[in-house]
């Protein structure tokens, strides 16, 4: 029998004895509960109780970061850096101290969460199903996606909101919120010839295109800039927000611009492709490669990636966009730090 184990059982024989004494033992309520919804229930949590934050999620840590909290456990999604934590992300981080425990994979290891012994497990982008969800809720309360969005769907502005809510950093998640708005908003009037273009993020891998649907992360973002992905992505992609097709139908793709989140040994293959070359996408140099930062950044879609990234992406999307192949995103992405 696991510990994991043994510490269910334990938990379950105390509930059922608190049960057998009836109103002998009354529970005293809170006086500072909060009770939030999330797609898998309700989360009830006393925000100033929780002192230990276990982030179960692939990105959520950056949130914690940003609201100026210190997970003491944190899930590794890629990118192999100390603490989970990608660059623009590592002076928030190192700005309260915090060191978290970092467990690896994709899936999430309950008794590790278990170990950490949480007072409140953050999973609002989390490999997580109903089961999954019932058996971290004996741990601690947990904060699963927020309500009324499909799967890996939900702004990152709501994720933000629901984790300042659990740990009582409202006033903090909305400044946050006003201040990448902002940004966003005097990209929007600085560069009102993106308005009305088509575009889209795109991955590539094992010969095949992955597309996303328009609410994914990296087009909701391009959105703001009234970048449009086509409506058909919308009806390929499954329930995880994505599609494969093959390399026959790279037409799908030849758009105003295209940002791809593929690392540099990728590049050449897709190049190499006739039906690649073939594209006013090649030939216009419309493609934006992204370096393995700007591939985190966006498929992160953090407050604090996102704040990073804009600087970045804004005339990455300026030089694609134009038409003209003289004014390369390669010189552009070039001239920038590798790192924020």
């Amino acid at each position: 029998m696991t510990a994991w184990t043994r510490a269910r059982l334990l938990c379950r024989a105390l509930f059922c004895a608190a049960l057998s004494f009836g109103t002998a033992m009354p529970l005293p309520a809170a006086a500072e509960e909060v009770h939030l919804q999330n797609s898998f229930g309700e989360t009830v949590i006393d925000p100033a109780k929780v002192k230990r934050i276990v982030s179960v999620g692939y990105h959520e840590q950056d949130f914690l970061y940003a609201l100026g909290l210190a997970p003491v456990g944190v899930h590794d999604w890629f990118g192999e850096y100390p603490y989970a934590t990608w660059p623009w992300a590592e002076a928030a981080r190192a700005a309260v101290a915090a060191t978290p425990d970092v467990q690896k994979g994709f899936e999430i290891d309950v008794e590790w969460v278990w170990s950490m012994q949480p007072d409140l497990i953050v999973a609002t982008f989390a490999p997580m199903d109903a089961q999954t969800y019932a058996l971290l809720s004996e741990i601690a309360p947990v904060l699963g996606p927020p309500k009324g969005y499909p799967a890996w769907g939900a702004p990152w502005e709501e994720e933000l909101r629901l984790i300042g809510q659990a740990t009582g950093r409202e006033a903090k998640a909305e400044a946050v919120i006003a201040q990448i708005g902002g940004k966003v908003a005097q990209a929007v009037k600085d560069h009102s010839e993106f308005n009305g273009l088509t575009g889209t993020a795109a991955y590539f891998s094992e010969g095949q295109i992955m597309g996303y649907r328009s609410n994914d992360g990296a087009n909701r973002l391009l959105s703001m800039f009234g970048i449009k992905t086509p409506v058909v992505f919308d009806t390929m992609a499954s329930p995880g927000g994505n599609f494969l097709v093959s390399t026959e139908r790279f037409d799908m793709f030849d758009l105003d611009v295209v940002l791809w989140l593929v690392e540099e040994p990728v590049r050449p293959v897709i190049e190499a492709l006739p039906t690649w070359r073939n594209l006013r996408l090649a030939r216009e140099g419309r493609a934006i490669w992204s370096d393995k930062e700007m591939m985190g950044a966006m498929s992160f879609q953090s407050p604090l990636s996102i704040d990073w990234a804009l600087g970045r992406l804004i005339p990455l999307l300026a030089a694609a966009s134009d038409g003209d192949p003289a004014t390369s995103p390669d010189a552009v992405l070039q001239s920038m730090p590798t790192t924020p």
